[in-house]
């Protein structure tokens, strides 16, 4: 097939036997060629994506850690409120608590008084 496309004069002058040889040593040199190619092609791939790899994970690990701090620092002020809130209740509890203590008192003070009375 090959040979078809070699010119005739060459042809002619190698013969049918050594355009045919030729032609193999141009295959064979050229499948050899392209292995090396190819092989070269995929080291460098792959030394590519082991350094992009590499680039990311160092990307990721900062982004979480950034993402970590942030988090952290809104669960600190979210808590913070949360014990604010918390206290303020338990505030507005005691005062609402002790004022119905001091109703409660003054309602047996006077149901006493009035039961006590000659």
């Amino acid at each position: 097939m090959a040979i078809a496309r070699m010119p005739e004069a060459l042809r002619e002058r190698l013969g049918d036997d050594g355009a045919e040889g030729l032609v193999t040593l141009f295959e064979s040199a050229r499948e050899e060629w392209t292995d090396d190619v190819l092989t070269m092609a995929v080291d460098r791939f792959e030394r590519r994506l082991t350094n992009e790899l590499s680039l990311f994970r160092i990307d990721f690990t900062r982004e979480i850690s950034v993402l970590r701090q942030d988090f952290t620092r809104e669960i600190s002020a979210v808590r913070q409120d949360c014990t604010r809130e918390i206290a303020g209740t338990r505030v507005e509890l005691l005062k609402w608590s002790f004022l119905f203590w001091v109703g409660q008192v003054a309602a047996m003070a006077g149901l006493l008084a009035f039961m006590l009375r000659p």
